[in-house]
Protein backbone atom coordinates (compact mmCIF):
# COMPACT_ATOMS: atom_id res chain seq x y z
CA UNK A 1 0.00 0.00 0.00
CA UNK A 2 1.52 3.26 -0.96
CA UNK A 3 1.69 6.61 0.76
CA UNK A 4 -1.01 8.06 -1.52
CA UNK A 5 -3.64 5.46 -0.50
CA UNK A 6 -2.98 5.98 3.19
CA UNK A 7 -3.21 9.76 2.75
CA UNK A 8 -6.51 9.42 0.88
CA UNK A 9 -7.96 7.23 3.63
CA UNK A 10 -6.94 9.70 6.33
CA UNK A 11 -8.37 12.62 4.36
CA UNK A 12 -11.62 10.82 3.58
CA UNK A 13 -12.13 10.25 7.31
CA UNK A 14 -11.37 13.87 8.15
CA UNK A 15 -8.02 13.26 9.82
CA UNK A 16 -5.23 15.79 9.72
CA UNK A 17 -2.30 14.04 8.07
CA UNK A 18 0.60 13.76 10.48
CA UNK A 19 3.76 11.69 10.24
CA UNK A 20 2.55 9.50 13.12
CA UNK A 21 -0.93 8.80 11.72
CA UNK A 22 0.44 8.13 8.27
CA UNK A 23 3.14 5.81 9.58
CA UNK A 24 0.75 3.81 11.78
CA UNK A 25 -1.89 3.47 9.06
CA UNK A 26 0.68 2.41 6.45
CA UNK A 27 2.06 -0.12 8.92
CA UNK A 28 -1.39 -1.66 9.46
CA UNK A 29 -2.12 -1.64 5.73
CA UNK A 30 1.05 -3.59 4.97
CA UNK A 31 1.34 -5.89 8.00
CA UNK A 32 -1.34 -8.57 8.05
CA UNK A 33 -0.05 -9.95 11.36
CA UNK A 34 -2.80 -8.34 13.49
CA UNK A 35 -0.23 -6.55 15.65
CA UNK A 36 -0.65 -5.19 19.15
CA UNK A 37 0.29 -1.57 19.92
CA UNK A 38 3.50 -2.87 21.45
CA UNK A 39 4.37 -4.76 18.28
CA UNK A 40 3.80 -1.63 16.20
CA UNK A 41 5.95 0.38 18.63
CA UNK A 42 8.80 -2.12 18.35
CA UNK A 43 8.90 -1.46 14.59
CA UNK A 44 8.05 2.27 14.65
CA UNK A 45 10.44 3.27 17.40
CA UNK A 46 10.32 6.97 16.49
CA UNK A 47 6.68 7.16 17.64
CA UNK A 48 5.87 6.96 21.35
CA UNK A 49 3.75 4.11 22.62
CA UNK A 50 1.20 6.60 23.99
CA UNK A 51 0.84 8.18 20.54
CA UNK A 52 0.38 4.75 18.98
CA UNK A 53 -2.37 3.89 21.47
CA UNK A 54 -4.10 7.25 20.99
CA UNK A 55 -3.92 7.01 17.20
CA UNK A 56 -5.21 3.43 17.18
CA UNK A 57 -8.13 4.45 19.41
CA UNK A 58 -9.03 7.23 16.95
CA UNK A 59 -8.75 4.87 13.99
CA UNK A 60 -10.98 2.32 15.74
CA UNK A 61 -13.55 4.98 16.68
CA UNK A 62 -13.68 6.08 13.05
CA UNK A 63 -13.89 2.54 11.62
CA UNK A 64 -10.59 2.57 9.74
CA UNK A 65 -9.16 -0.12 12.01
CA UNK A 66 -10.82 -2.85 14.05
CA UNK A 67 -9.82 -4.48 17.32
CA UNK A 68 -9.53 -8.23 17.56
CA UNK A 69 -9.73 -9.70 21.03
CA UNK A 70 -8.42 -13.25 21.21
CA UNK A 71 -9.94 -13.63 24.69
CA UNK A 72 -6.75 -15.37 25.67
CA UNK A 73 -3.76 -13.06 25.80
CA UNK A 74 -5.55 -9.96 27.17
CA UNK A 75 -4.01 -7.83 24.42
CA UNK A 76 -5.79 -5.86 21.77
CA UNK A 77 -4.79 -6.80 18.24
CA UNK A 78 -5.44 -4.34 15.41
CA UNK A 79 -6.40 -4.86 11.79
CA UNK A 80 -6.84 -2.45 8.90
CA UNK A 81 -10.30 -3.18 7.58
CA UNK A 82 -9.90 -2.20 3.93
CA UNK A 83 -11.80 -5.21 2.58
CA UNK A 84 -14.63 -7.06 4.35
CA UNK A 85 -13.39 -10.22 6.02
CA UNK A 86 -13.73 -12.18 9.24
CA UNK A 87 -11.19 -13.70 11.59
CA UNK A 88 -10.52 -17.24 12.71
CA UNK A 89 -8.64 -17.44 16.00
CA UNK A 90 -6.78 -20.55 17.11
CA UNK A 91 -7.59 -21.00 20.82
CA UNK A 92 -4.26 -22.73 21.48
CA UNK A 93 -1.71 -20.76 19.47
CA UNK A 94 -3.65 -17.44 19.43
CA UNK A 95 -2.96 -17.18 15.68
CA UNK A 96 -5.40 -14.86 13.92
CA UNK A 97 -6.26 -15.82 10.34
CA UNK A 98 -8.02 -13.53 7.85
CA UNK A 99 -10.85 -15.11 5.86
CA UNK A 100 -13.14 -13.62 3.24
CA UNK A 101 -14.77 -16.73 1.85
CA UNK A 102 -18.42 -16.27 2.77
CA UNK A 103 -21.47 -14.37 1.63
CA UNK A 104 -22.57 -11.92 4.32
CA UNK A 105 -25.83 -11.00 2.59
CA UNK A 106 -27.91 -13.73 4.31
CA UNK A 107 -26.55 -12.54 7.67
CA UNK A 108 -27.32 -8.91 6.81
CA UNK A 109 -30.83 -9.86 5.64
CA UNK A 110 -31.54 -11.72 8.89
CA UNK A 111 -30.16 -8.81 10.93
CA UNK A 112 -32.34 -6.34 9.00
CA UNK A 113 -35.42 -8.49 9.57
CA UNK A 114 -34.81 -8.73 13.31
CA UNK A 115 -33.79 -5.11 13.90
CA UNK A 116 -35.28 -3.06 11.09
CA UNK A 117 -31.84 -1.42 10.70
CA UNK A 118 -29.85 -0.88 7.52
CA UNK A 119 -26.77 -2.96 8.24
CA UNK A 120 -23.57 -1.04 7.50
CA UNK A 121 -20.86 -3.49 8.50
CA UNK A 122 -19.86 -6.46 10.57
CA UNK A 123 -17.14 -7.85 12.81
CA UNK A 124 -17.03 -11.63 13.17
CA UNK A 125 -14.54 -13.76 15.06
CA UNK A 126 -14.63 -17.54 14.83
CA UNK A 127 -12.69 -19.59 17.38
CA UNK A 128 -11.28 -23.07 16.95
CA UNK A 129 -8.71 -25.63 17.95
CA UNK A 130 -6.45 -27.63 15.68
CA UNK A 131 -7.58 -31.28 16.01
CA UNK A 132 -3.96 -32.25 16.70
CA UNK A 133 -3.81 -29.78 19.63
CA UNK A 134 -7.10 -31.02 21.09
CA UNK A 135 -5.76 -34.50 21.83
Amino acid sequence: MDDKNAREILQSHGFKITFQRLSILKYLMTHKTHPTAEMIHSDLTDISLATIYNTLDKFVDDGIVIVIDTHQDEKRHYDFYGEPHYHIINNVTKEIIDADNFDVEPLFKAAREVSGLNITGFHIEVYGVNPEDAK
